[in-house]
C-alpha cells in the first residue's frame, strides 16, 4: 500500500497513541455489553440468550467483511475511513441508547459493527505507516492491547450502568468516539493514508494472499484465541453474578481486572519478542495454559476465589497470543503491500471467533455454566492445531 511504501525515519509516537485511543474507543463498544447483559435481558424481555446476542451482531460485519474492508480502505484512504467509522460509530451508539425494542437495538448493532470494522482495519495500517522500521514491532505490540483496554473500560462501567441503567452508561460511551475522532483529526496529517493509486487490483492481491498461505494461518490461530478470549471478557460478570451471587459492581471489577490482565500480557509479549523469544513457541505454550485455565473459570462452582483467579490467569497468560499474531502477519507476506490486506484477515476471522463465542457459551450456559467450558476446550484445540505452520515464518 502506497503509505507502507516509505517508512518514516522518526516514528510518530504521538499519533499512534492517537491511532490506539482510537481503538480503544470502538473496543469500548463492544466491552460496555457484558456489564449490561443482565439488564438488557431483563428490560427488553429477551433474557440472557437474547442480550449475549449484542455480543455477537456487533462482530457480523467484521467476521464477513474484513478482508474486503481491509482492500477497500487503501483505495478510499485509510485515515478517512479511520475518521468515518468513528463519526458513524458515534452516532449509532447513541441511536442504541435509545433504542424502545431489540429490534431496533440490533439493527443499531450492525452499524456499529460495521463503523468498527472501518476503525480496526484502518487504525492498524496507519500504526505500521506513521513508525520507523525499528520501532513497527514495538508499535503493533501497542495496538494489540486496543480490545482488552476497550474491554476493561467497559467493565468499569459497571457501577454506571447500576446507578443510572443501560442506557444512560451507553449514551455516555457512545461521545467517546467523537472525542478520538478530533484528536486524530487533528494529529495525523491530511497526507497519512492518502487513497491507493495504481497498483495490482483486487483480485491479484487476493490471489497473492491466498498464495502466501502463512496469513491464513496467523488469522485462524486468531479466530482460536478470541473463542477462548470473549468467553471470558463477555461472559465473566454474567457468570460470576448467576453463579456465585456476586454484585454487578463487583463483577464488573472483576471482568475489568481480566482485561487490565490481558493488556499485561499482550505488553509483556513485546518485551519477550525483542529479548529473542519466538512468536509460534510463545502462542502455542500460551494458549494451552489459557484454554485449560479459561475451562476451569466455567467449571469451578465451588470457589469462587478459584473462578477469579483462574479467569484472570487465563486473561494474562493469553495477553500474550495477540500481540505475537499482530507481530507475525506483516512478516507472514513478501510483499508489504499485503500487509493491510493480511492485517483485515485478521480482523475478519477475530470477529468470526467473537461472534461464534457468545452462540456457543449462552446456549451451553442456558443448560449449565460448566457446560460453557466445551466450545472452549476446542477452540483452545484449534488453536494450537493452526498456530504449528506459523514455525516455518522467518
Amino acid at each position: 500500500m502506497a503509505e507502507r511504501a516509505i517508512p518514516p525515519a522518526v516514528t510518530r509516537w504521538a499519533e499512534i497513541g492517537a491511532l490506539v485511543a482510537a481503538g480503544v474507543a470502538a473496543a469500548l463498544q463492544f466491552g460496555k455489553v457484558a456489564p449490561s447483559l443482565l439488564a438488557i435481558g431483563a428490560d427488553l424481555g429477551i433474557g440472557l440468550g437474547g442480550a449475549a446476542g449484542l455480543l455477537s451482531v456487533f462482530a457480523l460485519m467484521a467476521a464477513g467483511f474484513g478482508l474486503p474492508a481491509g482492500l477497500v480502505a487503501a483505495r478510499a484512504g485509510v485515515r478517512r475511513v479511520l475518521l468515518a467509522g468513528l463519526w458513524v460509530l458515534g452516532a449509532a451508539g447513541l441511536a442504541a441508547a435509545a433504542a424502545p425494542g431489540p429490534v431496533l437495538l440490533y439493527a443499531c448493532r450492525v452499524a456499529e459493527g460495521a463503523a468498527f470494522l472501518a476503525v480496526v482495519v484502518s487504525a492498524p495500517t496507519l500504526v505500521a505507516a506513521r513508525a520507523a522500521a525499528a520501532d513497527r514491532s514495538l508499535a503493533m505490540t501497542w495496538w494489540s492491547a486496543f480490545m482488552p483496554s476497550g474491554i476493561a473500560l467497559g467493565m468499569l462501567m459497571a457501577p454506571l450502568v447500576e446507578g443510572l441503567g443501560w442506557r444512560a452508561a451507553w449514551a455516555v460511551m457512545a461521545l467517546l468516539p467523537w472525542a478520538a475522532a478530533l484528536a486524530a483529526g487533528v494529529l495525523l496529517p491530511p497526507s497519512a493514508g492518502r487513497p491507493a493509486e495504481g497498483g495490482a487490483g483486487v483480485r491479484v492481491r487476493v490471489a497473492a494472499l491466498w498464495r502466501a498461505r502463512l496469513p491464513f494461518f496467523v488469522a485462524t490461530a486468531f479466530a482460536g484465541y478470541a473463542v477462548v478470549y470473549f468467553g471470558i471478557a463477555g461472559f465473566l460478570p454474567a457468570r460470576l453474578v448467576e453463579g456465585f451471587g456476586l454484585s454487578l459492581p463487583l463483577a464488573g471489577l472483576a471482568g475489568a481486572a481480566a482485561a487490565l490482565f490481558n493488556i499485561a500480557g499482550n505488553l509483556a509479549a513485546g518485551r519477550l519478542l525483542r529479548r529473542g523469544w519466538q512468536a509460534p513457541a510463545l502462542v502455542m505454550a500460551a494458549g494451552a495454559a489459557m484454554t485449560l485455565l479459561s475451562a476451569g473459570t466455567f467449571t469451578l462452582p465451588f470457589s469462587l476465589p478459584l473462578t477469579v483467579a483462574a479467569a484472570l490467569l487465563a486473561s494474562g497468560i493469553g495477553g500474550v497470543i495477540p500481540a505475537s499474531l499482530f507481530s507475525l502477519a506483516p512478516r507472514s507476506v513478501a510483499d508489504p503491500a499485503l500487509t493491510g490486506p493480511a492485517l483485515g484477515l485478521v480482523v475478519q476471522c477475530n470477529n468470526i471467533g467473537s461472534v461464534l463465542a457468545p452462540l456457543a457459551i449462552a446456549s451451553m450456559a442456558r443448560i449449565d455454566w460448566a457446560l460453557a467450558a466445551l466450545p472452549l476446550l476446542a477452540a483452545g484445540a484449534a488453536l494450537l492445531l493452526l498456530a504449528r505452520p506459523l514455525r516455518r515464518i522467518g
